[in-house]
């Protein structure tokens, strides 16, 4: 059976416009998942773009974010952690199978 506790948004270490990171344990096996903001298709926006050490957990993922303008807002922040949040356990169901 696979032992996976969910990511929380309080468990990530993240901050708009800066990134961030956070170690997730699947199996007891640490997974290193860091988070870079790009530029998002639409110039007004941000995406996150979660990267994962190995490399074959996460294939750099990209989460649709923020408006640009929003960097400084609280709300806005922990609305994308949560998303980010999301996204991980997702990705974590799907790749071992806990779906």
């Amino acid at each position: 059976m696979i032992a996976y506790k969910n990511c929380s948004p309080s468990k990530l270490n993240y901050t708009l416009g800066r990134g961030g990171s956070v170690a997730i344990k699947v199996n007891e096996k640490t997974i290193a998942l860091k988070f870079k903001d790009v530029p998002a298709e639409n110039p007004k926006y941000m995406s996150v773009k979660i990267f994962s050490d190995p490399k074959h957990i996460m294939a750099s993922i990209i989460v649709d974010a923020y408006l640009k303008d929003a960097k400084n807002d609280a709300d806005i922040n922990q609305k994308v952690k949560e998303k980010l949040a999301n996204c991980i356990n997702t990705a974590v169901r799907n790749r071992f199978g806990l779906i």
